[in-house]
Order: structure tokens, then sequence, then C-alpha cells
């Protein structure tokens, strides 16, 4: 059925903000195929035509006919933090070359794809807090103190790792070393509190993978709220 619109535009007409509305809404259904007033009517929509999801409570997943949903969405819930450590090596802190990434609490979910070339999409919004190292002196230094995150899935036993969906949160620390900033333009709350998203749409073959966003920490204690962590997995 071809989209017919409630008002029509006239140049040189004033336009209302209701007309507008209307027209939005009325495309915005049609696109969706969204239920509206006149499906309801005698014999032409019934209960049984909505497909319900199969729901998963106990790994977070809900499979509908046109896709797969896991993970966590909390936006609008008061959050506690969970913690992570540079302590699991003794040179991890002052290395730039040792790297120890650590899964973070509240990004796992395990996607199983069925067919080659499949689109996934993984959202992640956390707020990472890095405290004031107290027992190692702080070295000159850029990548020193720097608490890098990024998306990762194992597969068959091996980790793979996305660098462009990388952020930082660096040590909550306010004065110089030297010449030498923490993080260039930066200091104390403006470096070491820092709100971090990424999205990312991968391709991915058949097989089973393990999705979750880790740090390469380089504090003593660090502190992750994940406030949202989803991954939409497309079958149409």
């Amino acid at each position: 059925m071809a989209f017919t619109k409630p008002f029509t535009y006239v140049d040189g007409a004033v336009l209302s903000a209701t007309n507008h509305a209307l027209n939005e809404d009325a495309l915005r259904e049609y696109v969706n195929q969204e239920i509206i007033a006149a499906d309801v009517s005698v014999d032409t929509f019934v209960g049984e035509s909505i497909a319900t999801p199969r729901l998963v409570t106990s790994v977070q997943t809900g499979d509908f006919v046109s896709k797969t949903l896991q993970g966590v969405s909390k936006i609008r819930l008061p959050q506690a933090y969970s913690w992570f450590t540079s302590t699991t090596k003794s040179d991890n802190q002052t290395s730039t070359t040792v790297e120890d990434y650590q899964s973070l609490s509240n990004t796992g979910a395990e996607v199983v794809i069925t067919k080659n070339n499949t689109k996934v999409m993984i959202t992640f919004y956390a707020k990472a807090v890095g405290q004031v190292n107290s027992t190692v002196t702080r070295g000159p230094g850029n990548g020193i103190w720097e608490n890098q995150f990024k998306l990762q899935y194992e597969k068959s036993g091996l980790a793979t790792r996305y660098d462009g969906t990388r952020a930082y949160v660096w040590e909550n620390f306010s004065a110089f070393v030297g010449s030498v900033h923490v993080d260039p333009g930066f200091q104390g709350n403006g470096c070491g509190h820092r709100s971090i998203m990424m999205t990312r749409m991968l391709t991915l073959s058949a097989g089973r993978y393990k999705f979750s966003v880790a740090v390469n920490a380089k504090v003593e204690k660090g502190q992750i709220n994940c406030q949202t962590f989803t991954i939409e997995t497309f079958h149409v």
C-alpha cells in the first residue's frame, strides 16, 4: 500500500506545527509498520498476530524474529561501581608495553552466529574513574598512566580487540612531573573522571563469540559504572 500523507504541503502557505506533526507521525507508522487503530477492527487484527520474543533471563537475552538482543541497559537506574586494578602484574603500572586486559563487570555476552556475514551492533556506555596511585611514583611520559578500554571478543581461544573503540581514563593527578602532564591539557578531575561511550557495527562469520569491554589497567584502584552494554544480532 502506498503512503498517503494527511497534509499536503503548499508553496508559500504557512505550515503549522500540528500539520507537520501529523505527517511525521503518519510516516513513522508507515515505515515501521506500527499497529494503528484501523488494525484493530473486526477480524483484521488479533493478539496472536504479535510475534513475542523468547526471553532467556539467566543470560539476559531476547530472541525476536528479526534479531537477538543481549546485555544490560540500566541508564535510568542508580549504579554501584565495580573495580579494576593494575596490581595483577608487578610492572603493569609503569610499563608502556605490558598488556593485561581485564573484562569489565556487566559487559559480557556470548553471541552465537549461525551464518556468515551477520551484522552485529554493540553499544556501550559507562563512567570510569582513575584514582591516584599510592605506592608507585608516577613517571613522565604519555601512555604510562592511561587506562585503555577496548571492545573485544574471544573466539576459539583467541582474543580480538578493536583499536577504533578505545577510550581512556587517566590517573586523577593534579600536579606536574617535570614538564609532562598526566594528559595534555587536563589535570585532576578532568582526566580522572571520564564518561565513555562506544558504538560499533561488525560483520562476522559463523561461530561462537564472547564479547566484552576490557581495560588495560594502569592505576591501583579504578572504578567503572557500566550503565549500558547491549549486543544486537540481526538475522534478516
